[in-house]
């Protein structure tokens, strides 16, 4: 099984990261001022494109993916004077069964 590590440094984000944002945004702002479709669609598709690195990635992360977390939400019942609370399994089952006996 591969692994893939993602490391950020958090201080460039600022320094690096806002200038870069700004000039992409002021090119595409600048092909909507003048109306240049065919320019703002290159750049666009260079900004867009995936190589074969990239789709490695993408498979490496959905191979790798966690389950997703579920949480099925617990019912109280009232029985006179005594307040119950039911609790369900994490499962897409437990979910079902608790909207299920919700008296909605």
């Amino acid at each position: 099984m591969q692994a893939l590590t993602v490391r950020v440094n958090r201080i460039k984000i600022r320094t690096h990261g806002k200038q870069a944002l700004g000039r992409m945004l002021l090119r595409l702002h600048m092909f909507r001022c003048t109306a240049d479709v065919e320019g703002c669609r290159a750049y666009y598709r260079e900004l867009s494109n995936v190589d074969d690195e990239y789709v490695k990635w993408r498979l490496t992360v959905l191979v790798t993916k966690p389950p997703p977390l579920i949480f099925a939400q617990p019912n109280t019942f009232l029985d006179g004077d005594t307040v119950t609370l039911k609790e369900y399994e994490p499962t897409v089952e437990g979910i079902i069964q608790s909207w299920g006996e919700r008296d909605v």
